[in-house]
Formats: C-alpha cells, structure tokens, sequence
C-alpha cells in the first residue's frame, strides 16, 4: 500500500480560501437575521460574537460531524492526524474548532476588559503610589503585540514548511493528505517559500523600526489622558450614532446626508449596500471620512 502524500501548502491554501467565502456567506445570513429579529443596535454591539458564532456553526456542520469542509472537497484534502494513517478523534477536532472560532474572539475580550480593568484602577489609585500598576500599563500592549507577532511566525513557517496553515492544527497535530495523488502540485512549493523569505525579512524590518521608535518616541500619556476624558463627554443627540446610539467615534458622513461612527456604517456596508436610515443605495467608497469633526 502506497504511503499517504501529504498536501502541499497550495491544496491546503486554496481550502481555506474557498472556505472563508462560504464562512463570509453565512456570516452575512446570520447577520441579516439578527437585524431583522433583534434590530440593529444590538447587532452591532454582538456583531463580533455573531460572526464568531457563524463559523461554529460552520464546522460543526462539517469537521465535528467528521464530514470535509466545502474548501476541503473543493482542494481533494482531507484530515489526519499526526501519522497520515488515520483520521483524527472527535475530541481532537473539537479541540481544533473551539480554537479556531473562539481562541481569537476570547482573546480580544480579554484584551479589552484588562485594558478597561486598568483604567478603572489607574482613576482610583495613583500611579506613582503604585509602581505595578505603571509596569502593568506599559508592557501589557507589549504582549499581545508579542501574540500578533508569533501569528506572522506561524505563518512564515507554513509558507516555508507546509503542514499547518492555523494555529489551531499545529496544536492539536492535524494534518491534511491528498486523496487524488495526481492533482497534488508539489513544484508549487518553491514560489511559497520564496514567499516565505519574504514574509520573514518583512517581519524583521518592521520589528526593528518599532525598537528604534520605541526608543526614540516620547510618552503618550498625555494623548491617552486626552482620548479617556473625550470619552467621558455627555452624549448629545447632535453627535449620536444612530446605530450604536453612543457617541460617534470617527464620524463618516453617508451621500444622503447622514452620520455614523465609521465602524459601525462599514461593518453594515458589509451585509447591506444602502443607508441604515433613509435606505438609498450606494456602494462604500462613497462613505466619507469627517477630519476634524465632532
């Protein structure tokens, strides 16, 4: 018996394409559903988890019920574990999915309650009485730069060495065989590594321009002053959003006259061409950015 040929890095990057158009897809259909069902404004505040919650429902459909994804028919792949031999165990393609939809969307939950944690002790409590405090404040951006960072690694290695294309697999050791041997394109893998050089030499000049503006770059504590005490302004009905009925952040101004927060008008865009208010229709590049307006 043959031994197995694992997929190369274009099987395995033409699947993942493929998949996040069918994730976009129903994403947006979700989408549409929660508007119409609960309205708008709560869409926008759980749009986040909502589309988190599209691609769970994504492969559980599939990948949990041992079944291909659309982008891994599509690519003739599919999984194994670490040996090629067999088919990963459900608990291994759990593991895999609840990474995969939920690792990213914890992680800037958390991100965010720690930051909004902070500011609350930091308007309490001193810092110059609290040195921890300080060092918390500054290094704490530091480490999820860090994590962003080793996503760009991860990325490097996969287009240098193929196998695993999330961090969700390389964890968990799941890997992708070719079920046709004659469609495999192993010459392909050549130009990906040369991408990866790429990437990597990228990677090494950006971390160096950030080491010398870190070090050449004041304090920015009197803009972060700045920026928590315009959130603190009285809402107004003349600077609310009407998606997110908060202040707009970043006003952009719609062809009919209209304004929003600029991420809530654009993640509309994304499901709905037209003004969440009068409904005319445009397409995105006519949303205008107000400079200097409040």
């Amino acid at each position: 018996m043959n031994k197995p040929q694992s997929a190369g890095t274009s099987e395995i990057l033409r699947s993942s394409q493929k998949d996040e158009e069918y994730l976009h897809y129903l994403r947006s259909l979700v989408a549409d559903i929660t508007q119409r069902c609960l309205g708008i404004p709560i869409w926008i505040k759980w749009r986040e988890f909502s589309n988190t919650f599209s691609d769970a429902l994504f492969y559980s459909l599939t990948t949990l019920s041992g079944l291909q994804t659309l982008g891994e028919e599509y690519s003739n792949i599919i999984q194994v574990n670490r040996t090629l031999k067999s088919v990963p165990p459900r608990w291994v393609r759990m593991t895999d999915v609840s990474f995969r939809t939920f690792g990213c969307y914890f992680l800037l939950k958390l991100q965010t309650w720690l930051e909004k944690e902070i500011a609350e002790l930091s308007s309490a409590t001193s810092e110059e009485d609290d040195p921890l405090l300080v060092n918390i404040k500054e290094y704490l951006p530091a480490v999820f730069k860090a994590l962003g960072v080793m996503q760009r690694l991860h990325l490097i290695v996969f287009y240098l060495y193929g196998n695993y294309y999330s961090i969700s697999k390389r964890l968990t050791g799941i890997k992708y065989v070719v079920i046709r041997r004659w469609l495999a394109k192993p010459d392909q893998q050549l130009s990906y590594k040369l991408l990866g050089w790429i990437a990597a030499t990228q990677l090494c000049l950006s971390l160096a321009v950030t080491i010398y503006s870190k070090s050449t770059k004041s304090s920015l504590d009197s803009s972060t002053q700045l920026h928590s005490e315009t959130s603190e302004e009285l809402v107004t009905s003349k600077n609310q959003c009407s998606l997110c009925f908060e202040k707009r952040n970043s006003s952009t101004a719609t062809p009919c006259g209209h304004l929003f927060c600029w991420s809530c008008i654009t993640s509309w865009m994304q499901n709905k061409e037209e003004c969440p208010l009068c409904r005319e229709s445009f397409p995105p590049s006519k949303l205008i950015l107000l400079q200097n307006y409040y």
